[in-house]
């Protein structure tokens, strides 16, 4: 009897919901990766992504580490209870006087295939025109970030930064 309980809590573990095992304050920390806009080829992309208010805020991180500005704003994320991410919405501006992207942001944990201790990853995706449009066929940003390790930049403290998304 007590291996059929066993196996049956095993079962119910594997089929958890992904949010019992991460978080939206996951999203902290040092990400990078590629990003691909439509009109340039892929490039890397380093943010530090640190608590902004009720939210988050990416900070760009130079080649050399130096620290820029606020590139993206997103809300504090929640997660849907059949999803395996969490999501959060917001804007991305990676040059100034630029229109911003509107972004969906969402964080995985590693597949179930990779090895363990990989990093978690964040896919951000940007749309134009001020709403994000979810069943577009292609998107104007993509990016695929990894956690790389804990955030050093940190975000302004001036009013503009805190602004709802």
């Amino acid at each position: 009897m007590l291996k059929i309980i066993l196996s049956g809590l095993c079962v119910l573990a594997a089929a958890a919901p992904l949010s019992a095992a991460i978080s939206p304050a996951n999203i902290a920390g040092r990400w990078q990766g590629e990003s691909w806009a439509q009109d340039s080829s892929g490039s890397k992309l380093t943010l530090d992504i640190v608590r902004c208010g009720e939210g988050w805020c990416g900070i760009t991180v130079a080649a050399d580490n130096s620290c820029g500005g606020t590139a993206l704003k997103i809300d504090a994320g929640k997660y849907e209870p059949d999803a395996d991410y969490i999501q959060f919405n917001g804007s991305l501006q990676l040059a100034p006087k630029t229109e911003p992207y509107v972004v969906q942001v969402s964080i995985f944990e590693p597949a179930s295939d990779e090895p363990a201790g990989a990093p978690l990853k964040i896919q951000i995706t940007g749309d134009t025109g001020g709403q994000f449009r979810a069943y577009r066929r292609s998107f104007p940003f993509e990016a695929q970030l990894v956690r790389m390790q804990d955030a050093v930049c940190h975000a302004p403290q001036t009013v503009s930064s805190l602004d709802r998304h």
